[in-house]
């Protein structure tokens, strides 16, 4: 537990840090977008705190590029295709959040040997949590007027990098599942 405590304590720090370079730079993010950031990583935190190790801290680190850097640093407008390279991390992200929710639900059952229900399971959890995400910014935008889905092609774009992110991790599970069961051969 105090690992994770230090990780969030470090992901502030860095936070911070964006912050500050965000000021100092003329960047000037808006309040919201400061605040969103600190947010989001106390939820990270809290809802992952049980999550496997390896899960939390890649789900700190996405938090990290998606709310400070994205955000506070305003890299989604400064540098081209930053927003599609996050989606796709997301999608790694998702898909690997969904093999262990299987994996937990299938342990649960003593149905340990289903891993391809696994695969599938985090391939479309994936998928399936790039399409919400998309209706959460498009209810954002049209109840409270802000400005995060853009237009159709950025929707859909964020969906495909999404869908490709849950297909690559998909694809690059089954090969090392693979290549594992040939070592132990």
């Amino acid at each position: 537990m105090r690992k994770r405590i230090y990780s969030v304590i470090g992901l502030w720090a860095l936070i911070t840090v964006c912050v500050i370079i965000a000021e100092s730079t003329g960047i000037d993010p808006p309040v919201i977008n400061i605040v969103g950031a600190y947010v989001s990583s106390i939820l990270v935190a809290a809802v992952l705190y049980k999550a496997p190790w390896h899960f939390f801290i890649l789900a700190l680190c996405f938090d990290l590029l998606a709310a400070a850097f994205g955000s506070v640093l305003d890299l989604y407008r400064s540098i081209d295709g930053y927003d599609r390279v996050v989606h796709y991390l997301s999608g790694l992200l998702a898909a690997e959040g969904g093999r262990l929710i299987m994996r937990y639900i299938l342990r649960r059952y003593h149905e340990r040997g289903l891993l391809l229900v696994q695969i599938l399971f985090a391939l479309f959890f994936s998928c399936a949590c790039a399409a919400i995400w998309e209706i959460y910014e498009f209810s954002a935008d049209q109840l409270i007027h802000t400005n995060m889905q853009g237009n159709n092609l950025n929707t859909m774009g964020d969906i495909v990098s999404g869908a490709l992110g849950a297909v690559t991790y998909t694809a690059g599970y089954f090969f090392w599942l693979i290549r594992q069961k040939k070592k132990d051969i």
